[in-house]
């Protein structure tokens, strides 16, 4: 039989649970229409769950008239909550804390005269919503680089590796004459990632369950992955193959912060299984 060990943080993180606590509360009233501004967290099967029981993810703020609207875990854009209000739309604000204070380091930053950086992707809605609350003005990086400012204050996205963080960091410090550094890292993404990184030490296999278009569950891949070549990104266990338990005996399960506890379940499960 193969054995199976789980780490010890696994499921929803603190602020989704937060975050699908307070739509569930408000659903259980109820109250119908309830809108996110994108999926709520990145897990399709919990969003698809959500929309169930009538939470419905929308593209566009100005696709919605009346309800309730929930701010994402990830944070809105500054002009997606003005308009919110100015509409006088009722809304619930389930921003994750931790992403709440990756906002009020930079808004402080830019205040103080720093030329504020956010290490981070891009693209993903977090790092849109810090900057949209400094009215755009801000560099996002993803790579170490120098910036053309006397005074630089970095944050970091919330969900990044500690030492792709301290890279760009040192990048910085290289020109800059005054740098002011805020750690913004969730203290549960970083566990997560050391638990992973030792159990994938004493396994055959590893299996990292959650979105496929969550960032921090693909990061734990990305860094599993280096430590253990059997290493798999599933979403749920019909993404599992037979094949891959070959001479299988320890199989390592672990998954992101948005990953629900039924899900995790199931895979352990269909993995005893085989």
């Amino acid at each position: 039989m193969i054995e199976v060990y789980k780490t010890k943080d696994i499921g929803f993180c603190f602020g989704v649970k937060r975050a699908i606590n307070m739509v569930l509360k408000e659903a259980q009233t109820g109250q119908k229409n309830i809108y996110t501004i994108g999926p709520i967290i990145h897990n399709p099967q919990m969003v698809d769950m959500l929309r169930e029981k009538g939470i419905r993810p929308v593209d566009d703020i100005k696709d919605i008239e009346d309800g309730i609207v929930v701010f994402r875990t990830h944070g809105i854009k500054k002009e997606d909550e003005e308009y919110i209000k100015q509409r006088g739309l009722r809304y619930i604000d389930a921003t994750c804390p931790f992403v709440k204070k990756v906002r009020r380091y930079a808004i402080m930053l830019k205040k103080m005269g720093y030329k504020v950086v956010i290490v981070g992707e891009g693209r993903h809605p977090e790092v849109k919503s810090v900057l949209s609350y400094l009215d755009n003005d801000g560099i996002v990086l993803q790579k170490p680089d120098s910036i053309d400012a006397r005074k630089i204050g970095v944050v970091s996205q919330t969900t990044l590796e500690k030492d792709f963080f301290l890279d760009i960091v040192t990048g910085l410090l290289r020109d800059a004459e005054e740098l002011r550094v805020y750690n913004t890292i969730c203290v549960s993404t970083s566990k997560r990632k050391q638990e992973a990184s030792r159990l994938a030490e004493k396994v055959d296999m590893m299996l990292i369950v959650g979105g496929k278009n969550s960032s921090n569950t693909t990061k734990l891949y990305e860094m599993v992955k280096r430590l253990q070549p059997k290493t798999y990104h599933i979403e749920t266990e019909d993404d599992l193959d037979p094949v891959w338990f070959s001479g299988v005996k320890r199989v390592g399960i672990t998954g992101g912060a948005s990953t629900p506890d039924f899900i995790i379940d199931k895979v352990e499960r269909q993995v005893k299984n085989f």
